[in-house]
């Protein structure tokens, strides 16, 4: 895909979110608006070896935001883990005693933050799952609950899309 295929940009995420540019598309993003999201992630992966497909989507958003024009200052992203997706931020050591292989969403994880997203975990989930609070993958930070982190962002402005 080249450039020409895109509005005003292309993705950030290159190794994730695959997105496709369609000419003529209705309600895209304007570029000169500021967007505050934050995604509620709580579905496990399908394969405890692949990615989790709500944390693709996520970076998929992102692409999507991008290729529209819309710069990362007006991007504000927040990704909250909870549920069944808690494992999908251990880091390597944790999440190998659980699934057997090395975290499939570290690479992912890091990709989001290099972008600008805040990925952040259900500490409320990371204790009901017996998961240590120290066991998380570098940079992800550790919210009081996700009914709590997601009712407060939304005060704060923020549009709620679950996944």
């Amino acid at each position: 895909m080249t450039q020409d295929n895109f509005a005003a940009g292309s993705p950030v995420i290159e190794q994730f979110g695959k997105a496709h540019w369609i000419e003529g598309a209705v309600h895209v993003p304007d570029a000169n608006a500021t967007y505050r999201i934050v995604f509620s992630v709580s579905a496990p992966g399908k394969k405890p070896e692949a990615p989790n497909a709500g944390l693709e989507r996520v970076a998929r958003a992102i692409n999507l935001y991008s290729m529209s024009g819309v710069t990362p200052d007006r991007l504000q992203c927040v990704t909250v883990i909870h549920g069944d997706a808690t494992s999908s931020v251990l880091n390597d050591a944790q999440y190998q005693v659980i699934h057997g292989s090395p975290n499939p969403n570290a690479r992912l994880i890091a990709a989001l933050q290099v972008a600008g997203v805040e990925v952040s975990v259900c500490a409320q989930a990371l204790i009901g799952n017996g998961f240590s609070q120290d066991a998380l993958l570098p940079g992800v930070t550790r919210s009081l609950s996700a009914l709590t982190t997601i009712t407060v962002l939304q005060h704060d402005g923020y549009s709620l899309m679950p996944l």
